[in-house]
This record gives structure tokens, sequence and C-alpha cells, in this order.
């Protein structure tokens, strides 16, 4: 039997909800077979700072991760 878990968070990697959603799972007996994070910056950073210069640099980064989990 086969499980795929897909969390996402913004900012922030998505680590606290994975090990909440996966330790139930453990405990039945799935083990993980693959996991990848994927990001994506977005927005830009505001400018009006004195003496800063945010030019290119993303307002936020959105974290998306996979993980595929197998039972025997």
């Amino acid at each position: 039997m086969q499980k795929v878990i897909i969390e996402k968070s913004m900012n922030l990697t998505p680590e606290a909800q994975l090990e909440e959603t996966l330790a139930p799972l453990f405990a039945e007996g799935y083990w993980i077979v693959s996991a990848t994070t994927t990001l994506a910056p977005h927005g830009y950073m505001d400018t009006d700072f004195p003496n800063a210069k945010f030019y290119g640099v993303a307002r936020h980064v959105y974290y998306v991760t996979t993980v595929v989990l197998k039972k025997p």
C-alpha cells in the first residue's frame, strides 16, 4: 500500500506539519520511499527603506513538500 503526502507553507519549511502528519503513519509501519521539496519565490521586497536596496529579492517563498510512503 502506498500513500502520498503533500504539505505546503509560506516562508518557512513545512517541517512541523510533516512531522505531525507522518508520526501516526510511521507507527502503522509506513516508511518513506521518496521526498522532495520545491520552492517558488514570489513578489518583490519593499525598496523604500533608507540605504537598503532589495531589487530583485523575493518577498515570499512558497514551499511544497511531497513525501511518498510505502507499507509492506
